[in-house]
């Protein structure tokens, strides 16, 4: 398979530069692992029918648990540009995927919700994105993966307390 312009193909082991990135770097570690689960989750996602893992994201955030988002704060929620959402949920809508509804607060703002198709198309991917996780983190133990997830959680909340 020819490299993506847009991803060239990477090495498969860190490079071997001095005073470059490898396996005791952790950024390079962190990158090459979020890259892997991204793609692996970018590709479940096309498979579905979807653009990308942030269709699926979106999906996901509305689906979830019927609270009233506008668009500024799925934006914010999920770490999505404002202007890149706008045109993600063009293509959402277009596709039968969710719908808008004017915002019964300010009629001036977009309330985002799934459609049942939507919320198929969100449970759907979920179940393939579970099996590529579960394909991508086979090198660790079971019982080692719920420690992994509440660290990877624990980086995420000091972020997000640091902002």
């Amino acid at each position: 398979m020819a490299a993506n312009r847009d991803h060239p193909a990477k090495p498969a082991v860190p490079p071997a530069a001095a005073g470059g990135p490898g396996v005791d770097d952790l950024t390079w570690l962190a990158y090459r692992a979020a890259d892997a689960l991204g793609e692996a989750f970018n590709r479940v996602s096309r498979d579905a029918g979807l653009a990308d893992l942030r269709d699926w994201l979106v999906l996901a955030l509305i689906s979830g648990d019927r609270a009233q988002r506008t668009q500024l704060e799925i934006a914010t929620q999920l770490g999505i540009d404002k202007s890149t959402l706008v045109p993600l949920l063009d293509r959402l809508e277009k596709d039968g995927l969710i719908v808008r509804t004017v915002s019964e607060r300010d009629r001036r703002v977009r309330i985002p919700q799934a459609t049942p198709a939507g919320v198929t198309m969100a449970r759907k991917v979920a179940i393939a994105r579970d099996a590529a996780i579960n394909d991508r983190l086979a090198a660790i133990p079971p019982s080692q993966r719920a420690s992994f997830h509440a660290m990877l959680w624990s980086i995420v909340e000091n972020a997000a307390r640091q902002s």
